[in-house]
C-alpha cells in the first residue's frame, strides 16, 4: 500500500489506519503532492469498515515543519485563479481528515509548525512528545494563516487563537496542553504507548455510536463550516498578492530579515 505514495507511508494494522508523513529529509514539509496524497488517503478509506480509527504522525524527529521551501517559491508565480485553486485543495485535504468518520489521532513526534499545526488541529485528539514545540508563525514571513485558523478557533477559542496567530509564537508542548491545543504532553515512554491505549478505548465502544458522535461534531454542530471555509479560501488567495507576502517569502528563502512595507 505504501508504494503508491511519494510522500506518505500508509498501512492498516490492528484495524487502525496509520498515515506517516514521509519526507524526513525536508522535515516532513507540506508540498502540493503531500496535500494531494493526504486527501486521497483519507477519502479512499473513509468507508472502509475494517478501520476503527486513524493515526497521523511524522517520520524522523519532526511532525511537520509547514510548507516546503520550493512550494513557497512556487506560490510567488501563481495567478489569482491558481492561488484560489491551491487554497481549495488545502481546504479539501484538511476536511478529508476533519470529517473522517472514525476517530483520528495526531501523534506529534516533534515540532509542528504552521501547516503542520493545521494538520494536527483537524484530528479528533492530539498528543505531543514533551520536547515538541508548536505554533503558527506565518505572520513572521508575511503569511496569513487563514484556512487553519477556522479549526484553531474551534480548539482553543478566539482569545487564544488571536494570541497564537498574531504573535506567531512557538510554544512548548506542555503549554499547548494547558491551552487546549493538544490533549496531553507526554514523555517518550508514554508517547509511544499512547496509540495502543487510545485505540483500545475506542474499540471497546459501539462502532455506530462512535461514528454518529463524530457526525454530531463535524456536521450538526458546525453547519456553517463549508460557507466559512469557502470565504476564507478566497481571502487566503487574495492575501497571497500583498507586497509583504512576496517580501516574506523572498527573505525567508534568502535567510535574511524581512523589510516590511510600513504604509
Amino acid at each position: 500500500m505504501t508504494g503508491r505514495y511519494q510522500t506518505l507511508l500508509v498501512e492498516i494494522r490492528d484495524q487502525i489506519l496509520y498515515v506517516t508523513l514521509n519526507r524526513p529529509e525536508k522535515r516532513n514539509a507540506l508540498n502540493d503532492i503531500m496535500v494531494k496524497e493526504l486527501n486521497e488517503v483519507f477519502t479512499e478509506f473513509k468507508d472502509d469498515n475494517r478501520i476503527s480509527g486513524s493515526c497521523l504522525t511524522g517520520a524522523g524527529k519532526v511532525f511537520c515543519a509547514g510548507a516546503d521551501l520550493a512550494y513557497l517559491q512556487m506560490l510567488l508565480s501563481k495567478s489569482d485563479e491558481q492561488n484560489l485553486n491551491d487554497s481549495f485543495q488545502l481546504r479539501d485535504m484538511l476536511l478529508s481528515i476533519y470529517r473522517f468518520p472514525r476517530p483520528t489521532l495526531a501523534l506529534v513526534n516533534g515540532p509542528a509548525v504552521a501547516g503542520g499545526c493545521g494538520l494536527m488541529s483537524v484530528c479528533d485528539t492530539a498528543v505531543a512528545v514533551d520536547s515538541s514545540v508548536l505554533g503558527y508563525p506565518e505572520v513572521k514571513i508575511g503569511f496569513v494563516a487563514s484556512i487553519v485558523s477556522v479549526f484553531l478557533v474551534e480548539l482553543v477559542g478566539m482569545a487564544m487563537a488571536r494570541y497564537l496567530l498574531l504573535t506567531g509564537e512557538l510554544i512548548p508542548a506542555a503549554e499547548a496542553a494547558r491551552m487546549g491545543l493538544i490533549y496531553k504532553s507526554l514523555n517518550t515512554d508514554q508517547f509511544s504507548q499512547f496509540p495502543e491505549v487510545y485505540f483500545s478505548n475506542i474499540k471497546r465502544n459501539s462502532p455506530q455510536a462512535v461514528v454518529q458522535t463524530k457526525q454530531l461534531f463535524t456536521t450538526y454542530l458546525n453547519k456553517d463550516l463549508d460557507k466559512i471555509l469557502e470565504d476564507v479560501c478566497r481571502f487566503n488567495a487574495r492575501s497571497r498578492k500583498t507586497e509583504d507576502f512576496k517580501e516574506g517569502i523572498l527573505s525567508f528563502l534568502d535567510k535574511r530579515k524581512p523589510e516590511w512595507n510600513l504604509q
